[in-house]
C-alpha cells in the first residue's frame, strides 16, 4: 500500500544528488541580536527539503553581519540556478500522475522530462559545489562545527521520521489510510502485497549479486568501508569541520544518468504490476495524490 510514494520514486533517485547543495535561498526571519555583534536566524526560511535543513542549521550558529550578507548572495543565486530544476520535477512528476490515471506507464514519454531534470541538475552542479566550499571559507572552526552538529543532529531526526513512515505504527496507519482512500478490496490489498514481496525479494537478489561480484572488489581496493553509504557521508561531514575543504576527495560527483536509469526501471517495474490491479477510480485517486504531491514540491 506504499503505492503513491512507489510511483513517485524515480524522482526521489534522479535528484538524490541535489541534497549535497549546501547553498540555500529565500528570505530571512529577524536575527536574534546580541552585545558581541553576531546573530542567530535561519538562512533560507522558505526553502524545502535538504536545503532547508541546512538553513535551519545555519540558524544556529552565531554569523558575524558580513557572514550573513555572504550567505544570503549564496542564497539569491542558489535560488535562481536551481528554478529550472525545480520546475523540471514538478512536470515529470505531473506526466508520471497523467500516465497513472491512465493506467499504462510509457518510458519512452516519461525519459525526455527524466534525461532533462538530470541535465538541469548536471548543469548547476559545479556552482552548487563551489556554494559548499565557499560556505566552508566563510565560517570560522568553531561555527563549522556548530553548523555540522545542528546538520547532524537535523539529518538524523529526518531519518528517523522516514523510517517510521516506512514502518511501526505510523507507518502502517499511513498505508491503511492509503488503501482506506483508495478503496482497496481485500484481493486488491493481497495481490499489491504479493507483487511487493517479488519485487522485494528481487532486488535483494540483485544487491546480493552486485555485492558478491562488485562492491567485495571496491571494498578491497579502497581498503575499509569508509567509502560507502553512510560512512561516505560521515566522512563528508568530518572534513568540514577542517581548515581545508577538497570536495573531489570527500565527496566525488555521482552518475546521475546511471541513478536516474536504475530509479527508472525499478519505478516502471512497479507501476507495471501494480497498475492493472487497480480500477479507473482508484487510479484517478492516486494520480490526484501525485499531483497534489507536485503542487506542493513533495518530490
Amino acid at each position: 500500500m506504499k503505492l503513491v510514494r512507489s510511483l513517485a520514486l524515480s524522482l526521489a533517485v534522479v535528484t538524490a544528488a541535489s541534497v549535497s547543495v549546501i547553498a540555500c535561498g529565500g528570505t530571512v526571519e529577524q536575527p536574534q541580536t546580541s552585545a558581541t555583534g553576531v546573530s542567530k536566524a535561519p538562512i533560507g526560511t522558505n526553502t524545502h527539503g535538504f536545503v532547508k535543513l541546512v538553513g535551519e542549521a545555519l540558524g544556529e550558529v552565531p554569523l558575524r553581519a558580513e557572514q550573513r550578507v555572504e550567505l544570503e548572495k549564496l542564497a539569491q543565486a542558489a535560488e535562481a540556478r536551481h528554478a529550472p530544476t525545480a520546475q523540471g520535477r514538478k512536470d515529470l512528476m505531473l506526466a508520471i500522475a497523467d500516465q497513472v490515471e491512465k493506467g499504462t506507464i510509457d518510458r519512452s514519454a516519461l525519459q525526455p522530462k527524466i534525461d532533462k531534470v538530470v541535465a538541469d541538475v548536471e548543469s548547476v552542479r559545479n556552482e552548487d559545489r563551489a556554494a559548499i566550499v565557499k560556505l566552508h571559507e566563510t565560517l570560522d572552526p568553531e561555527q563549522r562545527n556548530t553548523f555540522v552538529d545542528a546538520l547532524e543532529a537535523r539529518m538524523k531526526a529526518k531519518h528517523k521520521e522516514h523510517a517510521e513512515h516506512k514502518g511501526g505504527l505510523h507507518g502502517f496507519a499511513k498505508m491503511h489510510a492509503l488503501a482506506e482512500e483508495l478503496k482497496l478490496t481485500d484481493a486488491q490489498k493481497a495481490q499489491i502485497m504479493s507483487t511487493m514481496k517479488d519485487m522485494h525479494k528481487e532486488r535483494m537478489a540483485e544487491m546480493k549479486e552486485k555485492w558478491t561480484h562488485g562492491e567485495v572488489h571496491k571494498r578491497e581496493h579502497h581498503g575499509s568501508r569508509g567509502h560507502h553509504g553512510g560512512h561516505h557521508g560521515k566522512h563528508a561531514f568530518e572534513a568540514f569541520r577542517g581548515d581545508k575543504l577538497d570536495l573531489e576527495k570527500v565527496a566525488p560527483p555521482v552518475d546521475l544518468k546511471d541513478k536516474a536509469t536504475k530509479g527508472t526501471e525499478h519505478f516502471v517495474g512497479m507501476a507495471e504490476k501494480i497498475l492493472p490491479i487497480l480500477t479507473p477510480e482508484q487510479r484517478k485517486i492516486a494520480a490526484d495524490k501525485l499531483r497534489g504531491m507536485a503542487e506542493k514540491g513533495e518530490h
